[in-house]
Parts: C-alpha cells; sequence; structure tokens
C-alpha cells in the first residue's frame, strides 16, 4: 500500500520533466518560431486526441492515487471538550502540555501494546501534531490574539508500512493509550472516598469522634464541585443525587457524631485517663499561648486605630461603574479599615481557641470524675462500630454516584475523529495538475515540427560536411597520384 502515496509524487515529478524538456526545446528553437506559424499548428494540432487520452489517464491515475492515499493514511483529530481545555489546563487544573501526545513514554507503550516492530524513535519521526493556530499568524504582544488550541491533528506517515502495519492501526492504538494515560494521570482526583480506619486501633474514644468527623467532611466536601455541574444527576438504580448524599453526610457529623460524643463526655470515656488528662493539659497551654499572641495582634491593632486623627479617617467617595455600568459612588477604605478587620479576625480566632480550651477543660474534667463500667465501654465500641458502618455505606453510595458520573464525563473530555477524504476538493486539485500536465504535452507537440525540421537540417548539413570531406580527401589523393606519375 506505501506504493499509494509515490503515485502524486511520480506524476508530479514527471510534469516537471515535460516543462523541463520543453523549456530546452524552446530554447533551441526559438530563432525559427514565428507567431502566425504557432498560430496555424494550435489550430492543426494532430495530436489532440492523444493528449486528452494521456490527460485523462493521468487524472484518473493522479485522483485514485490520492483518494486511496488518505483513505488508507487519514489524519486524526484530538478535540479537548472540557471547561479547562480553553485555559490550557488539564481537568484536575494542572497545566496541559501538548507534547505529552507523542511522548516517548506514550510511543513506547503504543509499541508494547501493538507488538510493533519499530523503534520509539523511529515511531516518532513518523508523526506529526499540529493544531488548526499553526496556520494562523498570531501577535502575541496583543491579548486578543492569544489563542489557546484545543484541537490537534495527528498524521502518520505511510512510510509506518515498512514496518509491517498501518497508518490507522498506529493511530487507533495511540488514542487508546494516550486517553487511558491522560485520565489515569489528569482527570478529577477521586481518591478522597476511598475511607480507611486502620488508624482507630487503640485511640482515644473522643479522638475518634474526630477522626470520624474528618472523614465525613472529606466526602461532604467532594461532593459540591460535582452538584453545581449536574444537580439532578442521578445513577442508574438510585435515587440519590450530589445535594441529598451532602445533606445525609451533614446529618451524620450533626446528629450521629454528636450523640456519640455526648454519651462519651456524659460517661467520662477514656482509654487512659492519665495519658489523656495529662494531653488536655498540654494542649490547653498551647491554645493558651496562640490565645494570647491573637490578642496582642488584636490590641495593636486597636492601639494603631486610636491612634489616627479623626480627620485623616473620613472616608472618601470616588465615581465608579458597576458590572452593570451603572455610575455610583464608591466607599474607598483607608488604613483604619483594614486594621480594623485585622482586629476582628485575630479577636475571632481567639475566641474560637477559648471554646477549644473550654471543651478540653470539661472534657478532663469529666473523665477524671467517672469510673464507666465495662458494659459502657462495650456500648461505646458498639457505637463505634455503626458509626464507621454508616460512613462506609455513605461513601459507597458516593463512589458509587461519582463513578458513574466521572466516567460519563471523562468520555467525552476528548473526541477522536477521522479525516474523510473530499472527493470534490481532490477532483479540482487532480484537474489542476493534469491541465499542467496536458499544457506540457501541447507544447511539445506543437513544437514538434519544428525540432524535428530542425534536427533534419542539421542531418543534412552533417551529410554535406563529410561528403565535402571526402571530396576533397579524394581529390587531395588524385594529386597525390599525379605528382607521384610526374
Amino acid at each position: 500500500m506505501i506504493l499509494l502515496s509515490v503515485i502524486e509524487p511520480i506524476l508530479v515529478l514527471c510534469t516537471i520533466c515535460l516543462y523541463i524538456v520543453l523549456i530546452w526545446r524552446i530554447f533551441k528553437v526559438k530563432s525559427k518560431l514565428q507567431f502566425s506559424e504557432l498560430k496555424n499548428g494550435l489550430g492543426k494540432l494532430p495530436s489532440r486526441r492523444k493528449i486528452a487520452l494521456a490527460g485523462l489517464v493521468f487524472f484518473l491515475t493522479c485522483f485514485a492515487g490520492r483518494l486511496l492515499t488518505e483513505l488508507w493514511s487519514p489524519n486524526m483529530l484530538i478535540a479537548f471538550n472540557y471547561e479547562e481545555a480553553a485555559k490550557g489546563q488539564n481537568p484536575n487544573g494542572t497545566r496541559f502540555n501538548e507534547s505529552d501526545i507523542l511522548s516517548d513514554e506514550i510511543l513506547k507503550m503504543v509499541i508494547e501494546r501493538g507488538a510493533l516492530n519499530i523503534s520509539a524513535e523511529k515511531l516518532s519521526e513518523l508523526l506529526t501534531l499540529s493544531t488548526p493556530l499553526d496556520s494562523q499568524k498570531l501577535d502575541v504582544s496583543k491579548e486578543s490574539d492569544m489563542k489557546i488550541s484545543t484541537e490537534y491533528w495527528i498524521h502518520c506517515s505511510p512510510r509506518v508500512s515498512l514496518y509491517q502495519t498501518d497508518p490507522q492501526t498506529v493511530l487507533n492504538l495511540l488514542v487508546d493509550v494516550y486517553r487511558e494515560n491522560f485520565t489515569r494521570n489528569y482527570a478529577e482526583n477521586d481518591s478522597v472516598l476511598d475511607l480507611s480506619f486502620d488508624n482507630l486501633e487503640g485511640m482515644e474514644y473522643l479522638d475518634v469522634k474526630d477522626y470520624l468527623e474528618m472523614q465525613a467532611t472529606k466526602l461532604k466536601d467532594y461532593l459540591p464541585g460535582n452538584s453545581n455541574e449536574s444537580s439532578s444527576y442521578r445513577a442508574e438504580g438510585s435515587e440519590e443525587t450530589f445535594s441529598s448524599l451532602y445533606e445525609k453526610i451533614q446529618n451524620f457529623i450533626d446528629v450521629e457524631l454528636e450523640r456519640y460524643g455526648a454519651f462519651v463526655l456524659e460517661n467520662g470515656l477514656s482509654s487512659n485517663r492519665n495519658t489523656y488528662q495529662s494531653r488536655m493539659q498540654y494542649t490547653n497551654h498551647i491554645l493558651e499561648t496562640s490565645r494570647k499572641k491573637d490578642m496582642a495582634a488584636h490590641d495593636v491593632r486597636i492601639e494603631a486605630i486610636d491612634s489616627y486623627n479623626a480627620y485623616m479617617t473620613r472616608f472618601v467617595l470616588i465615581p465608579t461603574y458597576d458590572e452593570e455600568q451603572e455610575f455610583y459612588m464608591s466607599r474607598t477604605k483607608v488604613g483604619v479599615d483594614y486594621f480594623a478587620d485585622e482586629a476582628a479576625k485575630f479577636l475571632e480566632s481567639a475566641t474560637k481557641t477559648v471554646e477549644k480550651m473550654e471543651r478540653n477543660t470539661y472534657a478532663s474534667a469529666q473523665i477524671g470524675k467517672n469510673n464507666p463500667t465495662a458494659q459502657i465501654h462495650e456500648q461505646a465500641d458498639q457505637q463505634i462500630e455503626a458509626l464507621k458502618t454508616e460512613l462506609l455505606n455513605l461513601a459507597g453510595q458516593s463512589r458509587k454516584l461519582c463513578d458513574t458520573y466521572i466516567e460519563e464525563k471523562r468520555d467525552g473530555y476528548m473526541q477522536v475523529s477521522f479525516s474523510s477524504p473530499s472527493a470534490t476538493g481532490i477532483a479540482v486539485s487532480c484537474l489542476l495538475r493534469t491541465i499542467l500536465f496536458a499544457a506540457a504535452l501541447g507544447g511539445l507537440a506543437l513544437l514538434d515540427p519544428f525540432y524535428r525540421e530542425r534536427g533534419k537540417n542539421r542531418t543534412d548539413g552533417f551529410k554535406a560536411a563529410i561528403s565535402k570531406g571526402k571530396n576533397i580527401k579524394n581529390q587531395k589523393t588524385e594529386e597525390g597520384a599525379r605528382h607521384e606519375r610526374t
């Protein structure tokens, strides 16, 4: 099949050779050419049928070769359809790199999967990557002209058939390998849906609540992203949506975990009372240091605010247009406003720290004054198992829904299609080349009588020169003979 790809170059080379011969003959007979004779010869051209037949054969050969070549070795278009593609990013927000499509790693995997008898270096030379923007002249100094392509053309040279394969097979292997690699490395990271409770072994009862809350929060925080894209999406055979699962997980945190935490505090449960109380004491010491830092920062900013002159703290109105191009007077902030905002944040942080310290103090006191029985410990262990089971069930439902949704999304990330040859475009191109070919043949046929006459004159002149030379030689021989007789 590789012979198909050389048909068109051979025909083009033949046309070029004809024009070289035509120009050479014009140069040789230009002294004898006359416009009137050329005009008469053009009207009486005897080989018009042969030229038309040769042109028809040329056209059909060129058309068939070009059409079959494009059918056998089509271009492959990869179009990326996710939102981040227009920003030059992968679905996970990392930078998209088009060179990954034909990277050595991908090509080695293509060769391995297809059992191809070719090296990655040779295969790289036979593959070309281009974008529709390559043919456009863009001024990168202007932001309006800066464009990011989301479509990439890949072409495999027909010469790949020398390695016992064909271009379309190579392209199919390439897109399969690249799609898998792209999905594995750059699609959404849903590993947060995989829960593990290995660290619960030997953990304090109140720490179990914090750990389960952390795991549940991971599930809860992952769902809104999908919910914003498709709030009503449901997996087949299930009525759950991202919003409904979000509410269930939030209810698990607010109700189930809080109920378990209240049970532990009420009964003063602890795996090791002394160790837990010492830890709470140390934790409160660290928190107290943080609280003092926040309050010191708060006081410094309040002091700075008090140092401002009343005239300096007046706000300034600036004429401004909003997003709807409506005019209004905007109040701009001055230094005292920034200090006030920062002071409020530090005070809020210190307040939350105090709440944590009070909780730790209360937990330590409850553990110190209670002596729970083995039955209470068993009930707490049963509650932990129930909480783990419920959270695993919620994680399983989330995984099922997200996997179905992400699978559909990933199928749409990358659209692949192969170019189909345009018979009309090929016919027009071949027709233009046929016209050039026929023009060269017509020119040679038109100049043929003049070239033949020139050749005949040269032959007659050469024969006359030879005859004259022979006569001179004979005369010299006869004169020599007479001289000898004398």
